[in-house]
């Protein structure tokens, strides 16, 4: 049995949650759903224990828990105890997952969604009476998502509470809201006209004993790439290769700088506002986050955040968007699309948003360490077939 009765958690002057009320019994399942900054989070690492005894804040409310109490994060990073995904799975039953390839592996070179399917698999089959979750399947591709959801349904004699922006994923559960939802829809497409090559790309990398085989790409003004695939199949790792921060075998020529903003923006932010981040408020602008840019970004939620990583993005640059609407909820999004949607800037984007591919002009896809130009049609049957298996 869990049950909080008017739980109100303050940082300093911001409150994060007011009189939050939650009756969850043995075996039950509920489904926390809110909007980026609504409070999600703060109310798991509350109910874990975490708020207050390792993160400072003021909370009041009743709250009782009956039994061990475990849970997911948003970060797979912050939960890792050991160095190797073998040592941080030991001695749990492993013979429903197809790991053998990544055992060895150092957890901390994963993928994030590889980090996520290992955090997942650490935290579900350990003994607890109480699960919280929060948007544990955000950072998998849409079949490790259905996957692990099979997973979750089948977990017998716990209760569970998940926290989430959407109902996606538990439309049949109890469901409690956070603040009120806006559906916004998304832009319709702008015709861009492609100007000259302002990218040149034919090369191969490794990283981590991952090996890029054969990329090659050419990117015009203006133009918007999207790179879809699995969960560990090299989407971010040839970004990052693009980028400079990989050697690679062949050649890759630009006539821009590039601007990166990466999947997890956690480790990307110095400054003690998120003003201080950007070179302009133009971006942020354009992504309706005027309100943030007084705010200290490691305090932000994690949509919050990556919304203010997206608006470090430079002007003028060669655009490298990692994931760019992981943890965001309908509207930011939407704001999200549109940001790019308007964009003159040229962008290569790695997704496993289905949607983000409406607003892009040209998708590859990786699979086995190549990048292969796709059709509509195969990249619509690539998500088919993952969502159906």
């Amino acid at each position: 049995m869990l049950e909080v009765h008017k739980l109100s958690i303050s940082f300093g002057k911001r409150q994060a949650v007011s009189d939050f009320n939650l009756l969850a019994a043995a075996g039950e399942r509920i489904a926390v759903i809110g909007g980026n900054g609504s409070g999600k989070t703060t109310i798991a690492l509350f109910l874990a224990g975490v708020i207050p005894e390792f993160i400072h804040a003021k909370a009041s409310g009743r709250f009782a828990a009956n039994g061990k109490i475990g849970l997911v994060m948003q970060n797979p990073d912050s939960q890792f105890l050991s160095l190797t995904v073998r040592d941080e799975l030991q001695g749990m039953r492993l013979n429903k997952f197809s790991l053998q390839h990544l055992l060895g592996r150092n957890v901390f070179e994963l993928s994030e969604g590889e980090k996520q399917k290992i955090n997942l698999i650490s935290n579900i089959l350990q003994e607890c009476d109480i699960l919280l979750l929060d948007e544990p399947l955000e950072l998998l591709d849409p079949f490790e998502a259905r996957n692990f959801m099979q997973l979750i349904n089948g977990i017998k004699g716990k209760t569970i509470v998940w926290f989430d922006k959407s109902s996606e994923f538990v439309n049949d559960w109890k469901k409690i809201y956070l603040g009120k939802f806006r559906k916004v829809p998304g832009p319709k497409k702008k015709q861009r006209e492609k100007g000259g090559i302002v990218l040149w790309a034919n090369f191969s990398a490794s990283l981590n004993g991952f090996a890029l085989k054969k990329i090659k790409m050419q990117l015009h003004q203006g133009e918007k790439i999207a790179i879809i695939g699995a969960n560990g199949s090299g989407k971010s790792t040839v970004l990052k290769a693009i980028a400079g921060a990989l050697k690679v075998k062949g050649k890759i020529n630009s006539t821009m700088p590039f601007s990166f903003a990466p999947q997890n923006p956690t480790n990307l932010f110095f400054e003690e506002t998120v003003e201080a981040e950007l070179l302009s408020n133009e971006n942020a602008a354009l992504l309706g986050i005027q309100h943030l840019l007084k705010e200290n970004p490691v305090r932000l939620s994690k949509g919050q955040q990556k919304m203010a990583s997206i608006a470090s993005i430079t002007p003028g640059t060669i655009a490298l968007l990692d994931e760019p609407t992981t943890w965001l909820d309908n509207e930011n999004k939407s704001a999200v699309y549109s940001f790019i949607n308007g964009s003159s800037q040229p962008m290569v984007i790695a997704t496993h948003d289905w949607q983000q591919l409406q607003y892009c002009d040209k998708i590859f896809i990786m699979h086995g360490g190549e990048l292969r130009q796709c059709s509509d049609t195969t990249a619509n049957r690539f998500f088919q077939k993952r969502l159906s298996k």
